[in-house]
This record gives structure tokens, C-alpha cells and sequence, in this order.
């Protein structure tokens, strides 16, 4: 597996209304990979694809990114070298698997490892959607906290609304 220089942490941790989440999807049957990315972009997400896990790695050790979503099983690397090298990377970003064989000893390994969510193909577009939504709005609360901790202002801050 390649080496893991991880790029330096975002100036501003907080993912702003103004600027629109960026996702990288890991998949390699082109069809899903494609329409996935279609249908991110239409709903306002920035899409970044890979059709491998080895390319997925060598971009997340050059780019930060608010979500992954990635397929378990890929040849060269899995799903789950992918969700380890994000975590280790950027802890607060939101992993997503897709797997087409799900077993309950993986998807235990998933939740281990840190995973967001673990999803069966083929998946309900609207379900799907619903989970990319609900991982962002997690990532946006979390990140508002951690980034006004410092000061004392985020409990009050987000209780306002802010």
C-alpha cells in the first residue's frame, strides 16, 4: 500500500453554507459510480470520482474531503483500506460503504473502523440520499462545536442558530 503523508488540516473547519460539501465517490462499476455522481451534483454536492481504491488513496493523502463514499470490495485495495486511511487523515470526515456482499463480519469491522454508515446494493436512492444528508448535517454540527470549543461561544452559538 502507498505511503500515507496526509495533506495539512483545513484553515476553516467548518463546512459553509456558501461552499458546497465535497464528496469523493470509490467505485468501480462505472454505471453506479456515474450515476451516483449525477445525481450528488444535481442535489448540490461537489463530486470527486475514483473507479479504484488505489487511486481513491493516493487523492485522500492530497485532498480533504467532508464525505467518502466507497464499494468494500475493489481490486488492489478495499473499501476499508479507504475508510482507514480517511479516518487517519481526517477523523471528522464522514465514511459511507457500499457493498453488494454484506456480512455481518464486515459491517461490524465497518462500525469498528469508524464507518458513518454501511449500505446494501442496490440501495433506494431517496434512502441513500437521506443518509448523505443526515452524514453532512452530522459533520457540519460536530465541526461548529470543535471549531467554537476554543472560545466558549458554541453551545450558544448553536443553540441561536448560528
Amino acid at each position: 500500500m502507498a505511503r500515507m503523508d496526509c495533506p495539512p488540516a483545513r484553515s476553516n473547519p467548518i463546512i459553509s453554507s456558501m461552499k458546497a460539501p465535497e464528496v469523493l465517490i470509490v467505485e468501480d462499476e462505472k454505471l453506479l459510480r456515474l450515476m451516483m455522481a449525477k445525481l450528488l451534483q444535481i442535489s448540490g454536492y461537489r463530486v470527486f470520482i475514483c473507479r479504484d481504491s488505489l487511486q481513491a488513496l493516493e487523492l485522500v493523502e492530497k485532498k480533504s474531503f467532508d464525505l467518502v463514499i466507497t464499494d468494500l470490495m475493489m481490486a488492489g485495495a478495499t473499501g476499508m483500506d479507504v475508510l482507514r486511511a480517511t479516518q487517519k487523515c481526517y477523523p471528522r470526515a464522514k465514511v459511507i460503504i457500499t457493498t453488494g456482499t454484506p456480512s455481518s463480519e464486515t459491517l461490524l469491522e465497518a462500525k469498528r473502523e469508524g464507518a458513518y454508515a454501511y449500505l446494501r446494493k442496490p440501495f433506494q436512492l431517496k434512502h441513500f440520499l437521506s443518509i448523505l444528508k443526515d452524514a453532512i448535517e452530522h459533520t457540519k454540527l460536530l465541526q461548529g462545536y470543535q471549531y467554537e470549543e476554543g472560545d466558549g461561544r458554541g453551545a450558544r452559538e448553536a443553540e441561536r442558530g448560528m
